[in-house]
């Protein structure tokens, strides 16, 4: 079993602070969860369970699902998020996403769209780094808070899994959206060089809210495929500093191909 490993968000503002507690009595307790002796989740599980105890469980459970993400603690871990206190649930947090354990992701997810939960920034953070599509909106949805606007960005810039490149389409283009969700999108997308959402870029620069930003980014995104999407864009667009960018940018594709 490895080391103890640094806590995913110990440099982060939304890090749960490991509390001070007694140093025997911590690791004469995970040595029992790590020799079998007691069960790390049992201890998580009592409201009673003394600090270092609840400490040293909660640091033996992030060792076995760096080892075994996929094992069936990681539901047990998920389903104690709700109801353990709130400083071990950003712990837990932390160690479902240090292991990017999969199978936690609807309980994670949900966690974090609770806009009256304390936890719903590590939540969010955390869903960026267990992965998938579920994660996008989530996180573009936190954007308009300015204080956390620089964490989310840098977590859409690196949530990874199977449907993340259709939910940024999908977030760009919806037009029902807050504006500082679908911009935190688009900045997103050209820090992972995510060409593929320049359709969706064409069609959203023709809301005046949407402009600047869809201009700024299809200067980096488009590619000669986005052609007739431009075209259509540079027509139907009603500025002309965008419309002379736009006929600028076709130019230059159209010279590529």
């Amino acid at each position: 079993m490895r080391t103890l490993l640094p806590l995913l968000f110990a440099a982060s503002l939304f890090a749960a602070d490991r509390p001070a507690v007694d140093h025997a009595a911590y690791t004469a307790a995970l040595k029992d969860f790590r020799k079998g002796a007691a069960k790390s989740i049992d201890t998580l599980k009592k409201a009673d369970a003394p600090a270092a105890a609840r400490l040293a469980a909660v640091d033996d459970v992030r060792e076995r699902l760096v080892d075994e993400p996929a094992s069936p603690l990681t539901a047990e871990v998920a389903g104690l998020l709700g109801s353990t206190d709130i400083e071990t649930a950003k712990l837990l947090l932390s160690a479902l996403a240090e292991a990017k354990a999969a199978g936690a992701t609807a309980q994670v997810a949900a966690l974090a769209s609770k806009a009256d939960s304390p936890l719903r920034v590590p939540a969010a953070l955390a869903l960026a780094e267990v992965g998938g599509a579920k994660a996008v909106p989530v996180l573009a949805s936190l954007a308009k808070d300015e204080a956390l606007a620089d964490s989310i960005q840098d977590a859409l810039v690196k949530v990874a899994g199977p449907g993340v490149t259709d939910a940024f389409v999908a977030g760009i283009a919806d037009g029902k959206a807050d504006v500082s969700a679908r911009n935190a999108l688009i900045k997103a997308a050209v820090g992972r060089n995510l060409r593929s959402v320049a359709g969706a870029l064409c069609v959203a620069i023709k809301e005046e809210s949407m402009r600047l930003e869809c201009q700024k980014a299809l200067l980096k995104l488009a590619q000669p495929s986005d052609l007739p999407a431009l075209r259509d864009a540079a027509q139907s667009v009603k500025n002309e500093t965008t419309k002379g960018a736009l006929g600028r940018l076709i130019k230059k594709l159209e010279a590529t191909k």
